[in-house]
């Protein structure tokens, strides 16, 4: 296993002494990666999605960072988030392990296959089996409580947050949880066969959604702050305890890196030459 997480993980990188790493990519130079080992494993932590400044969802530079992974020979990803909840048992502070996504549409973005065939992401399951283990079991181990379910909803690049009946639409959907960040990174991962999970920490309550207006701003945003910094701390703990659990664990399968092999033809190829 080579492991990418994307985490502004600042007291592991510390604490473990990981090294500042800058790669070079066809989308541009990465100059955020902090390489070193967790408990044996190759660990890159990828120091936010953005560089530098906070940027809108649609400006991330998401081809650049899964290329950057690429470069580094990342197999396994595991993304951060700071969602919304959506289901009334997620409060504002939660942490969530979720189990799959609905992405309806978005970035037009892709990445050039590397065998020179294009082939279509496989996303059944959504996020592979046994990373999820790895982050309920770190989860366990630390005694930190998260919901070890939930859907994600990608609400895409939008300047704004759900209207009412968005989430009411959301609600009767089952999901659990909305942001806007998870796709296209998901796709670009799995498209290499990452295998790939994700874990969230939520800002915010289905109740403070639904009554923004009646939020003053500034406690608002001091809660959402302290919720933020509160879950990439647990993230830090959480993974780091679940890959000391790796031994222990079962050696099983679960099908992310799988691809059809042997000589197929291809559906998509171009006119016989003597039709032309």
């Amino acid at each position: 296993m080579k492991l990418g997480v994307v985490l502004r993980a600042e007291n592991l990188i510390r604490e473990k002494e990981f090294r500042h790493n800058r790669v070079v990519t066809p989308y541009g130079p990465v100059d955020r990666i902090f390489s070193g080992a967790l408990h044996g494993v190759e660990t890159h932590f990828l120091y936010g999605r953005f560089p530098g400044r906070r940027t809108p969802s649609w400006e991330i530079p998401y081809q650049a960072n899964q290329s950057a992974f690429d470069e580094l020979d990342v197999d396994h990803q595991i993304g951060t988030f700071v969602v919304g909840g959506v289901d009334k048992a997620v409060r504002g502070g939660d942490l969530v392990v979720p189990h799959d996504l609905i992405s309806f549409s978005g970035p037009g973005i892709s990445l050039p296959p590397r065998d020179n065939r294009f082939s279509n992401a496989h996303v059944v399951p959504a996020f592979c089996p046994l990373l999820r283990s790895l982050l309920l079991r770190g989860a366990r181990e630390t005694g930190t409580a998260v919901h070890e379910s939930g859907v994600y909803f990608n609400f895409y690049g939008f300047a704004r947050i759900e209207t009412d009946a968005e989430l009411s639409l959301m609600e009767k959907l089952g999901v659990r949880l909305v942001g806007q960040t998870l796709d296209p990174e998901f796709t670009l991962a799995r498209l290499r066969r990452r295998h790939y999970a994700a874990i969230a920490v939520a800002i915010d309550s289905y109740h403070d959604m639904r009554n923004e207006a009646e939020q003053d701003p500034d406690v608002f945003r001091a809660r959402s702050r302290q919720a933020i910094a509160d879950g990439r701390e647990h993230f830090e703990r959480i993974i780091e305890a679940g890959l000391a659990t790796l031994g222990d664990a079962p050696a099983e399968e679960c099908g992310c890196a799988r691809v059809a092999t042997g000589n197929h033809r291809d559906m998509f190829s171009s006119f016989p030459e003597d039709l032309l």
